[in-house]
């Protein structure tokens, strides 16, 4: 279907679209790859993309779709910012032509240098202390068209909720694997506990403090000597009371 936003441009409404940024991204600098590759086919290339991931505690994540976009991008702080660090920082759309006032004309001259006429910065909106923006970059002298701008809107807005989604999948995913860790720890020290009560005729509590004395004595985790004591279980190692089986000491 047709639309005819109020600039006057007639582009096609999409509905239910979202970008893949789960699959193959294991890391922040692989999400934000992917996020710069499809910006620039959004536009149906006539713009390459760099993208900027800031997520608190951690440093900026840059990357372009390619050599030039991400040499840009990476630029920025090495010659007091750009427009991607504004639009992140700003959270507000920043247009660089010839149209830019003054304080932008050194950073025309590094867009000329690589071989681009003009930039357009549009920040996504995001929650939970993570902000992110991309950058398109136009060869040539064609400007900044209305029509190009509304389908920059357009696709920022669901780089936004695509982001938004990969983001809350890895968060679940990586508390699933912390809980899978401290489960399989947890029952280590059960079985070892079992063990040491077994052979020392003691409670749990008391098996487990002499784990814990054996941890810090050896400056190992509680899980590793757990783990050594199952071990030695399985492998059959003889061991004394009140000794613990696969420690040279008593616990």
């Amino acid at each position: 279907m047709a639309v005819q936003p109020a600039d006057g441009t007639v582009r096609t409404e999409r509905r239910g679209f979202l970008l893949d940024l789960i699959t193959g991204t294991e890391t922040d600098q692989d999400l934000v790859q992917r996020l710069a590759e499809a910006g620039a086919l959004a536009l149906g290339g006539s713009a390459d993309c760099a993208a900027l991931l800031m997520r608190a505690g951690g440093p900026p994540v840059r990357a372009g779709n390619s050599p030039a976009a991400a040499a840009l991008a990476s630029s920025e702080d090495r010659n007091g910012g750009g427009p991607l660090g504004h639009a992140v920082s700003a959270a507000e759309l920043l247009k660089v032509d010839r149209t830019a006032p003054t304080r932008w004309q050194a950073y025309r001259r590094r867009l000329s240098a690589s071989g681009f006429g003009s930039a357009l910065a549009v920040p996504l909106g995001l929650e939970d202390r993570t902000s992110c923006a991309l950058l398109f970059l136009l060869r040539g002298s064609t400007g900044l068209t209305p029509n190009l701008v509304a389908e920059a809107r357009w696709f920022a807005e669901v780089a936004a909720q695509s982001l938004r989604l990969a983001l809350e999948v890895r968060s679940v995913r990586s508390a699933g694997d912390n809980l899978k860790n401290v489960l399989e720890g947890r029952t280590s020290i059960d079985v070892a506990c079992g063990v040491i009560m077994a052979q020392n005729s003691c409670t749990y509590a008391e098996a487990f403090s002499k784990l814990a004395g054996a941890s810090r004595q050896r400056n190992l985790k509680v899980r590793s000597v757990a783990e050594n004591v199952v071990k030695s279980v399985a492998a059959g190692t003889p061991a004394a009371r009140p000794e613990t089986p696969g420690l040279a000491q008593p616990l």
